[in-house]
């Protein structure tokens, strides 16, 4: 995969204001992408559409986010992306934004979602107040994992590594503890069909928006070919039984404070049931990622990887199942990343391979 969509580093709306692309994702189309984009200038982040070199803001005032406007009187937006949700960070809580009527069913599910981890010794955010179209959560305290493990000054490799024991045993407790059939019901259903089906979904943006582009045939087959090895590898495997996910489990997700003490876990709208090596597939694929993007050490990755591996080890994940997912997760990160400036053209690289090696890489910069 050499060829990536033309997804600029920047971007300039029609008042000469140049923004910093933070993300993309690909649009209904292809040449048409949604976009986050940052300035210098201001705080927060703002929304947008690009096509044919044009770009779009969405302000405050989306219109299929009415609640999104009084709120950010609030606080400073965060996240945001277009027509769908938004997020903002007060000096007190954080401000969940969604389509009308949506906030009711998503307070129900993160009740649900965070019962787990709470009794597994994590810190989750807690609801503080419930709207029609706003969720209000408390802060959890701490810097995220994805920040300790570029801190190179302020933290050492074993403070690192206490904050992965933290987890580990954390995360243990919790899909331990977490076996209840009636509990595991209230949840969705994520199983190795459903993980296809959003495989696919990004394979299918990814040939979409490389459709008619001579440069990317041979890329093009390369792709469905790995994608039907993937699908052969999530089917075909005995498979482990089903518990509790977070279901986006990765280092921006995670939480460790600057001594001992309870890690913190946050974002539960994927919270399902589902196969242990889900989460942990996703999360070890993560930081290999990290490492590649030489925002870890090799020591650093070495210790979330033998954390992570533990875990699998304590909660019965097969390495089978833990592989089949990983190959997954590495295809749809590859056209992901294929999007995003400026890992797309690297995204092919290092991403697509089903075997990662990643000790047979080059050393990291650190």
């Amino acid at each position: 995969m050499n060829w990536h969509p033309p997804v600029p580093h920047r971007v300039t709306d029609a008042a000469g204001t140049v923004w910093s692309v933070r993300r993309a994702w690909p649009g209904a189309s292809a040449g048409r992408y949604v976009l986050e984009v940052r300035n210098p200038a201001r705080p927060g982040v703002l929304a947008g559409h690009f096509s044919e070199g044009r770009f779009d803001p969405v302000t405050v005032n989306d219109h299929r986010l009415p609640a999104l406007s009084a709120e950010s009187s609030k606080g400073e937006v965060v996240v945001h992306r277009a027509h769908k949700r938004a997020v903002l960070r007060t000096s007190a809580s954080y401000i969940k934004v969604f389509r009308p009527g949506w906030a009711p069913a998503a307070a129900v599910g993160h009740g649900t979602a965070t019962a787990p981890p709470a009794g597994g010794g994590f810190r989750t955010p807690r609801l503080i107040s419930v709207g029609q179209d706003v969720l209000v959560f408390s802060p959890v305290a701490g810097r995220s994992f994805y920040e300790l493990g570029q801190d190179q000054t302020g933290i050492t490799d074993a403070f690192y590594a206490s904050k992965w024991d933290e987890w580990q045993r954390a995360w243990t407790a919790t899909l331990t503890g977490a076996g209840s059939t009636a509990f595991l019901e209230r949840l969705p259903l994520h199983d190795a069909e459903a993980e296809l089906v959003i495989l696919r979904r990004w394979i299918e943006h990814w040939l979409r928006h490389s459709e008619g582009i001579a440069e990317a045939a041979k890329e093009r087959a390369a792709l469905l070919a790995r994608a039907d090895v993937v699908t052969a590898g999530l089917l075909a495997t005995p498979r482990d039984r089903l518990g509790w996910a977070h279901g986006d489990l990765h280092d921006k997700q995670m939480l460790g404070q600057g001594y001992p003490g309870a890690p913190g876990l946050l974002d539960f709208d994927e919270a399902c049931t589902a196969e242990a090596a889900l989460d942990l597939a996703n999360l070890d694929v993560h930081l290999e990622l990290r490492w590649r993007q030489k925002l870890l050490t090799t020591r650093r990755y070495d210790i979330a990887h033998a954390s992570i591996m533990s875990a699998a080890e304590r909660i019965h994940a097969s390495p089978g199942r833990l592989a089949a997912y990983a190959a997954s997760t590495r295809l749809r990160l590859a056209c992901l990343y294929s999007f995003r400036p400026p890992w797309g053209p690297q995204a092919a690289t290092y991403l697509t391979s089903l075997d990662p090696a990643p000790r047979e890489q080059p050393e990291s910069r650190h």
